[in-house]
């Protein structure tokens, strides 16, 4: 048997508002940040023999300030402007 949900929608609309805030600008700053990695034209790093330490170190380098930074710093800044979006939807359900 079901029993109904006895949460008051009036009483979590704003936790829930403030919720979806933050997950929207998270994705938006995370999918930023993608469309920056796979559409930015970088030069590839110089060829090199892999079997020498300096060489794989270079190469994972450069695949990680090329592909990995800007979606990670996307996220991050869309998690701030997510934080300080769900902060002015709390503050504002208060007054």
């Amino acid at each position: 048997m079901l029993v109904p949900m006895r949460t008051s929608w009036r009483r979590h609309r704003h936790h829930a508002v403030a919720s979806l805030a933050f997950r929207s600008a998270s994705v938006a700053g995370f999918a930023a940040g993608l469309l920056v990695a796979l559409y930015r034209a970088v030069p590839a790093p110089q060829p090199c023999n892999v079997e020498h330490a300096a060489c794989l170190t270079q190469i994972l380098r450069h695949e990680a300030l090329v592909h990995v930074l800007p979606p990670v710093a996307g996220l991050v800044a869309g998690m701030v402007l997510g934080g300080w979006l769900a902060r002015g939807v709390h503050r504002y359900a208060r007054t």
